[in-house]
């Protein structure tokens, strides 16, 4: 290719991380800088990190022998004083226990009046009805398998350790159970999640039994994710087959940003521009990466822009700046990178074969230019879809250990459930928040439901 260098070609040499990938997306939002190898260990941190103060501490007094009470220098006859304490700290583990919690409601009735009836207070409201399991018990199912990955059957033999005998199909009850009651909870987070005006999406595979555990009986089906602009609304959808007819119904009336990857079942989706398409970088980037080996003179100098594309986010990020801020830091260091980059990359993309890595990558590039560059025009989107993949990891870590879904109405359950065990990113607090959260619903009015949604629970407990 003749002509001027491109703007981005003088940029320093980009760092070689792998490439997000969709199942198992990187922690950062941008390509790692960090050095690998045998220095990035001893950069870690060795031994236990200090004990958290809210930890609950039981104290254990050692009381001094006679003979370390008495003073030496007093022949004896003087006991030594109390003029403080050394106090070690030792983990120590507590295993947990199931107990039966007796509801006892006193039957009143009036000697001399018969016909006054017998009066009972009210049971408190359950989130089964006559069910065996309370709230507790549903929060750590739930959390075990979504948070923890423990197949119901693996539970099983847990709760048998503590003598009690559950069946599988039991603890299947349960989690439908536990879904149908959070149900409201997770509509209202999508509802949220659309009204802002942004939302990213993406899918994963699920494997769907149909009849038996034949591998022919088998298909393939997926689960859905859909974040909001807000932290913590991140529902899950579950779907038979790969199809737009998902996200079509799932978004139905929304209005706004969709940042997805160019899955062609969107492109019903934008035909009326009701939805403006938001590119994702990263997945852009991996498609060069992939071309590294095979064309560096072309895929090298891509990746420099990409990288100074990303150090530009993460300023944005260091420095906390609003949306209108991010925007004039994106206009300011990022467009005319853009900008030269798109334009090289359509000239280049009559000088490569189509169907070589890099060929594709610019080819993928030139075609969704206009939705990568998406986030020059609004300060509120981000530059990748890389909040979605990491909340898809979840799945992708699960399933390598519950393996299946054995209906399609079991892989709906999951889809609620895996939207509910999170708050605002916290997976150590699930298991409590989720059984407060199940407490408090046969309570609380369809009115206040907000007010158990991830982020409308936090709120209320930050004041």
């Amino acid at each position: 290719m003749d002509g001027e260098e491109p703007l981005f070609a003088g940029l320093e040499n980009p760092e070689a991380p792998p490439p997000p990938h969709v199942d198992e997306a990187p922690d950062a939002e941008e390509p790692d800088d960090e050095p690998r190898g045998r220095g990035a260990k001893e950069r870690r941190r060795r031994g236990a990190s200090r004990i958290p103060a809210d930890i609950r501490r039981v104290v254990e007094v050692i009381e001094p022998t006679p003979e370390e009470m008495r003073c030496p220098c007093c022949d004896n006859h003087r006991e030594r004083d109390v003029i403080g304490y050394e106090e070690t700290e030792r983990l120590e583990y507590e295993p947990a226990s199931v107990f039966v919690r007796v509801i006892r409601r006193p039957k009143l009735a009036c000697p001399l009046h018969e016909e006054a009836g017998i009066v009972t207070p009210e049971l408190p409201a359950q989130v089964i009805e006559k069910g065996l399991a309370g709230a507790s018990m549903l929060a750590q199912v739930v959390t075990a398998k979504y948070s923890d990955h423990l197949p119901l059957h693996r539970q099983t033999g847990i709760f048998a350790r503590h003598g009690v005998d559950l069946a599988r199909s039991t603890l299947c009850d349960w989690m439908a159970d536990a879904a149908a009651a959070t149900q409201p909870i997770v509509d209202a987070m999508l509802e949220a999640a659309i009204a802002s005006g942004y939302v990213a999406t993406d899918d994963t595979t699920v494997t769907l039994l149909q009849k038996g555990c034949a591998p022919k009986n088998s298909q393939r089906s997926h689960l859905w994710v859909y974040v909001g602009e807000q932290p913590g609304d991140v529902v899950f959808d579950f779907t038979a087959g790969r199809s737009g007819a998902g996200p079509e119904r799932i978004l139905a009336g929304f209005q706004g940003y969709l940042q997805a990857d160019a899955f062609s079942g969107y492109h019903r989706l934008f035909i009326d521009r009701r939805i403006l398409e938001a590119g994702c970088m990263a997945h852009a980037r991996r498609k060069f990466y992939d071309a590294l080996d095979s064309c560096s003179e072309h895929s090298e100098p891509v990746l420099r822009a990409f990288k100074h594309l990303y150090q530009v986010e993460r300023q944005a990020k260091v420095e906390d700046l609003t949306p209108d801020q991010r925007l004039a830091l994106r206009i300011a260091e990022s467009q005319d990178i853009f900008d030269s980059l798109r334009s090289w990359l359509a000239e280049l993309k009559a000088h490569v074969l189509p169907k070589s890595p890099i060929g594709k990558a610019v080819g993928y590039f030139d075609r969704k230019a206009d939705a990568l560059g998406r986030f020059l025009e609004n300060g509120r989107l981000e530059i990748d879809n890389n909040r979605c993949e990491r909340a898809i990891r979840k799945v992708a870590v699960g399933r390598k250990n519950w393996l299946f879904a054995g209906s399609e109405a079991g892989g709906r359950t999951a889809a609620t459930l895996l939207a509910d065990g999170r708050l605002l990113g916290a997976e150590d607090r699930s298991l409590h928040v989720l059984k407060d959260v199940l407490q408090r619903l046969g309570s609380t009015p369809n009115s206040r439901i907000g007010e158990l949604t991830p982020r409308g629970w936090l709120a209320a407990r930050q004041g």
